[in-house]
């Protein structure tokens, strides 16, 4: 096989080609970094939105049993169970 000299301007051009290849790389590579950061705190969220999820499954579920009358009683009546003392802050007004 015999090899043919290659001009100056090939030799440039693919100088050239290959260090626009280079760039891309690197550009593309700080753009994939970027969406892996995203993907993180995207998928941090629906973890956070799953959990808020079951807590008002849980607590809907449990809205007919005693203990949540209960806690509703105490939260938005003010209300206080037979025996209990209860002490108020002067100042807290």
């Amino acid at each position: 096989m015999r090899f043919r000299k290659t001009s100056f301007w090939t030799k440039l051009l693919i100088l050239a080609v290959a260090a626009y290849a280079i760039v891309t790389l690197v550009s593309l590579q700080d753009r994939v970094s970027a969406a892996n950061e995203r993907v993180r705190v995207l998928e941090e969220q629906v973890l956070y939105a799953e959990q808020e999820y079951a807590l008002a499954e849980q607590e809907l579920a449990d809205l007919g049993s005693d203990r949540s009358v209960m806690k509703i009683a105490r939260t938005r009546l003010g209300m206080v169970e037979i025996g209990e003392i209860v002490l108020c802050d002067a100042d807290a007004q």
